[in-house]
């Protein structure tokens, strides 16, 4: 276990920015994931057929592209959420309501160990020896959307500790996004309802990617990272196998490559226009 506070180096940055920050966190697992982008997936607990199914589609499809999912550990579709991006990628964030000493709910003991196992993460603010109080849960919602870039809403009630997480969202200035329901169906109340107050009406991971400025992708191949820079004229490779589909800005690659700025500038010129990376707003590059 890692005790991060607040004036620490490895402090999230995310959180930093919003209010009422953790004075420290206490961590277990793969630290690095903490300041990686990340995706809040949160939803009911008593879910449906309908939140399971597409829990299941975007969180596999949104971890593909090295985003880690941040979830709250509950069952329903918090555990969905955990479960998918633990066995596709170990990219998942499981943020705890009470202790390390205290799993809660019990059921989910066998998915805390699948997350560590797999090179997740799990955090608290409070003490391993910190007991279950259910008036703490609410608060942790904060944290969950403050690590994430987004918060996705599969399905919930009208008054649920999703919403909770979503007005937090709001509040700390992060895209919401919500999958629609039928009118009068009791677990879409809610998601219908943030859509009409300007949550983001999502349909397919790709709109989610979008607005996250990642390009989504054209074909799926089978094929190493090995065969795809055989493919790459060799005087790209030093600069391309550092952008992904995840943008990057050019004074980071700069950074990583040592490559003076006359001539990464003028590679990734040649490389845009030959098709290998796109420019985005703000000096960045993905792949294409």
């Amino acid at each position: 276990m890692e005790i991060i506070e607040i004036n620490n180096d490895k402090y999230p940055n995310e959180l930093l920015k919003i209010s009422c920050p953790p004075q420290k966190i206490y961590a277990k697992g793969n630290i690095n994931l903490i300041n990686k982008t990340a995706l809040a997936i949160v939803g009911s607990r008593k879910c449906t057929g309908y939140g399971v199914k597409y829990t299941k589609e975007f969180t596999k499809k949104i971890s593909e592209r090295d985003i880690t999912i941040v979830s709250g550990f509950a069952i329903g579709i918090d555990s969905v959420a955990h479960e998918i991006a633990s066995k596709y990628k170990g990219n998942t964030i499981a943020v705890m309501g009470a202790g390390f000493n205290y799993v809660y709910p019990e059921e989910n003991k066998e998915l805390l160990k699948q997350i560590l196992d797999n090179g997740g993460l799990i955090i608290s603010e409070y003490p391993p020896e910190k007991e279950v109080n259910m008036k703490n849960f609410p608060k942790r919602n904060r944290i969950i959307s403050g690590l994430a870039k987004g918060v996705l809403v599969i399905e919930a009630a009208y008054r649920s500790g999703s919403i909770i997480t979503a007005r937090y969202a709001l509040e700390q200035n992060k895209k919401v996004f919500c999958l629609p329901r039928n009118i009068g169906e009791s677990k879409g109340i809610g998601t219908n309802e943030l859509i009409k107050k300007g949550a983001i009406l999502v349909t397919s991971p790709d709109d989610i990617l979008k607005e996250f400025n990642i390009i989504p992708k054209q074909k799926e191949f089978n094929i190493t990272k090995e065969e795809q820079l055989i493919e790459i004229k060799e005087e790209y490779l030093e600069i391309y196998k550092y952008i992904t589909y995840i943008p990057i800005n050019i004074e980071l690659l700069i950074k990583k490559t040592g490559i003076p700025i006359s001539k990464i500038n003028q590679q990734l010129i040649m490389m845009e226009i030959e098709g290998y990376i796109k420019s985005i707003p703000g000096n960045n590059y993905v792949r294409v």
